[in-house]
């Protein structure tokens, strides 16, 4: 019962800030104006504002009163970005999917997560992979995420190693010295193969994608049942196509 009150209020007051931040996108406010466009008390108000606050998502001016702050702006820029990029990269994930026959999808680092941002598949495939689109991934069993550190700077990097990781299934590979040495062989390749590492039934090869400042953040990849994907197809071959792939669609990001 306890626990059901405390999701309950955690819930309120996630809709509280939305309502905050609703009644600030209209202007500037200060905590009573913004109390009585949102019929919130304002020592409610006021709380929310102050963890709002400590999120970037409002910021306060000099005389007081409240403004959308720079962390729903970062939301915006990250959103827009990321359906540019979807729509760039469909048509050559159609082209992947085709020579592959299997699910494609195309990828984000977030923090320790890979999100898929977009998949495409044969929906008349006899057995139809599950769709990834919106959904997170450990970033240490998945190629895209592997893909995507073995190519970022150093920041990303000693954050992954950071972390401690615990194994996924029997294949999921844990120790930091390996995940070095296995970095080099990805930087080497171009591509990066994981096998049974996320889930002992799936099979997945990925290559990463650059952005114009140089960061590493965005990956391709191609995913398949394990009892049918690579199969009796040459694995080099496979992740030399999704590496080209992925530069194409990298270079057509740089030209806008």
């Amino acid at each position: 019962m306890r626990y059901t009150l405390s999701l309950m209020g955690a819930v309120q007051s996630i809709e509280r800030a939305f309502t905050i931040l609703r009644a600030l996108s209209l202007g500037t406010a200060g905590v009573t104006d913004i109390s009585e466009r949102t019929g919130l008390p304002k020592s409610t108000v006021s709380r929310l504002l102050s963890s709002l606050e400590h999120e970037r998502a409002v910021e306060q001016t000099a005389d007081g009163a409240y403004r959308l702050g720079e962390g729903i702006v970062d939301l915006g820029e990250a959103l827009r970005l990321g359906q540019s990029v979807s729509e760039t990269a469909r048509p050559h994930l159609l082209e992947l999917m085709e020579f592959a026959g299997e699910a494609v999808g195309l990828d984000r680092l977030e923090g320790d997560s890979i999100v898929t941002l977009l998949q495409v598949h044969d929906a008349d495939a006899a057995v139809v992979v599950r769709d990834w689109t919106n959904e997170a991934t450990p970033v240490h069993a998945v190629p895209a995420g592997l893909a995507i550190v073995a190519h970022s700077n150093r920041a990303v990097q000693n954050e992954f190693f950071a972390r401690e990781y615990e194994p996924l299934t029997d294949q999921t590979m844990t120790d930091h010295a390996q995940f070095r040495r296995r970095f080099e062989d990805i930087r080497a390749n171009g591509y990066a193969w994981v096998f049974g590492e996320f889930d002992e039934e799936l099979n997945s090869v990925a290559a990463p994608i650059a952005d114009a400042s140089g960061r590493t953040q965005l990956a391709i990849h191609i995913h398949g049942p394990s009892y049918r994907f690579p199969n009796e197809a040459d694995i080099d071959e496979l992740g030399q196509r999704v590496a080209a792939t992925a530069q194409r669609i990298e270079a057509q990001l740089l030209r806008g």
